[in-house]
C-alpha cells in the first residue's frame, strides 16, 4: 500500500507531482518515469549497487557517474560521503530539464557536478537514441529496441579522460558506468584515468545492449586483463576469469565490478 501510495502522490497528485523525497533531496523526473517507478518499487533503487558504490567511495575523492538519469545513484553516495564529490555525465533531453533542478536544488550541488555530454572513446558529436521521457532509462548511442519507441538526436561527446584533466585529474575511487551498451567505449576513453588512479568501476554488462555495439561478453575480461584489473560479479563478488563463466553469470546480473 506504502509503494501504492507514494507512486499516486509524487507521480499524480497536484502539488506533489513531478519529485520525490530521496536520500534527503527532492529528485525530479519526467512524466511516468519508470525510473520513478523503480524506486517506489525498489524502495532503494538498485539497493545493491548503491550499497557497493557507498563502499568504494573513498573520502576525499570523485565518483564519475555515467550515465546519470535522474541521479538516483550519484544521490546515495554523495549523502553517505560528507567530503566526497560526484561528476555525473547525461547526455538525453529526456531527463536532462529534472536533473538539472535536482542537482540544482539538492544540499549536495556545492559538490556536485552534472556534464552534458556522452561519453565515449572519442570526442565530437553523436546520434543518440531518445525513447519515451517515460521510458528514458533505455536512452542511448544506439537504438537497442528495449523501449517501444526511439527517435534520433544530436549530442555532445567527449571522453572521460577529457573531462579528468580539465578538472585537474582528481583522486577518482569509484566510476559507475551504465549507458545501455556503450560502457567499453566508455572504458577506452578512460585509460589515463584509470592507470593513475585505479579507480574501482561498477559497470552494467548487459548482451542485448553490447550486440547493438557489436561488442562479445568476453570484451570486459579481456579489458581487465589489459588494464591490470578483476572483474568480479555483483552482489556475490563471484570472480570472473573465462568468458564461460562470464557468460553463466549474466543470465543473472548485468552488474559486475572491475577492480584491482
Amino acid at each position: 500500500m506504502r509503494k501504492i501510495l507514494k507512486r499516486w502522490l509524487y507521480g499524480s497528485c497536484p502539488g506533489f507531482a513531478g519529485s520525490f523525497p530521496y536520500f534527503g533531496t527532492a529528485v525530479h523526473f519526467p512524466t511516468h518515469s519508470w525510473s520513478f517507478y523503480a524506486a517506489c518499487e525498489q524502495g532503494i533503487f538498485e539497493f545493491d549497487n548503491v550499497r557497493l558504490l557507498q563502499a568504494l567511495i573513498r573520502p576525499g575523492t570523485t565518483m564519475f557517474d555515467v550515465g546519470a538519469n535522474i541521479g538516483l545513484m550519484a544521490i546515495p553516495v554523495l549523502k553517505a560521503c560528507p567530503d566526497c564529490r560526484v561528476v555525473s555525465f547525461e547526455p538525453s533531453p529526456n531527463v536532462l530539464p529534472s536533473l538539472r533542478l535536482t542537482v540544482a536544488g539538492s544540499p549536495f550541488a556545492a559538490r556536485w557536478q552534472l556534464v552534458e555530454k556522452a561519453l565515449s572513446a572519442v570526442e565530437g558529436t553523436a546520434e543518440f537514441a531518445l525513447s519515451s521521457q517515460a521510458e528514458s532509462l533505455f536512452d542511448g548511442l544506439r537504438n537497442t529496441r528495449r523501449a517501444s519507441t526511439s527517435t534520433t538526436v544530436t549530442v555532445p561527446v567527449t571522453t572521460l579522460d577529457s573531462v579528468w584533466n580539465l578538472l585537474g585529474q582528481p583522486e577518482v575511487s569509484v566510476i559507475k558506468c551504465d549507458v545501455e551498451g556503450a560502457e567499453f567505449d566508455v572504458l577506452e576513453g578512460a585509460a589515463e584515468c584509470l592507470a593513475a588512479t585505479g579507480a574501482s568501476i561498477l559497470v552494467e554488462w548487459n548482451a542485448i545492449n553490447l550486440a547493438f555495439y557489436q561488442r562479445a561478453p568476453e570484451a570486459l575480461i579481456e579489458f581487465a586483463r589489459r588494464a591490470g584489473y578483476r572483474v568480479f560479479t555483483v552482489p556475490r563478488f563471484v570472480e570472473i576469469t573465462d568468458p564461460l563463466t562470464l557468460r553463466l553469470h549474466m543470465i543473472e546480473t548485468e552488474s559486475f565490478l572491475i577492480a584491482r
